[in-house]
């Protein structure tokens, strides 16, 4: 993904963040309830999430089975894809055109361009870089930093955490 098009999907994220005033730790329930859109959650399925169009608002699906980090960033990551690649709220005739998305479970690991940039979306909404960057310093030791605390503090995974360190060069690849 090009550094334009990050940037472009952080600055998204961070209006979002801003028009539904979350604050960190982002509740992403509340963020849907104040978008318009609804969670419901599924047992048996063959998806961690997955988002649809609903009349004018939308719908996201979970798994049952994902822990609460994984649910968490997995709402997040259909956000990205409702407003990235829905056009919900950024682009009427997008959103107008869209009858169903098709978010596939082989995509959701991360093998197309729109998995990349919802993947960036989630963590720029749970993680905005300004406040990302304070927390990772607040537990810093030396050259190393605790990414389980960092975690904590922003109740996410420790693996979205290293992610979104590396991608905001705080932590090496």
């Amino acid at each position: 993904m090009m550094n334009s098009r990050r940037t472009e999907i952080n600055s998204l994220a961070e209006s979002v963040r801003t028009a539904c005033q979350l604050t960190i730790p982002v509740d992403v329930e509340l963020a849907v309830a104040r978008l318009g859109g609804q969670i419901v959650s599924e047992a048996s399925v063959d998806y961690e999430a997955k988002i649809e169009k609903k009349g004018n608002g939308f719908l996201i699906s979970l798994s049952v089975d994902s822990d609460e980090n994984r649910k968490k960033f997995s709402v997040a990551h259909e956000l990205g894809h409702l407003f990235l690649h829905m056009g919900y709220l950024v682009d009427d005739d997008k959103w107008k055109s869209i009858e169903n998305y098709t978010d596939s479970v082989y995509y959701r690991y991360g093998y197309s361009v729109e998995e990349y940039e919802a993947n960036e979306f989630a963590a720029a909404l749970l993680m905005p870089a300004s406040e990302f960057r304070k927390i990772a310093e607040k537990h810093r030791e030396g050259n190393s930093y605790k990414v389980q605390q960092i975690a904590h503090e922003l109740h996410v995974s420790a693996e979205a955490v290293a992610t979104r360190g590396k991608w905001l060069g705080i932590f090496q690849w």
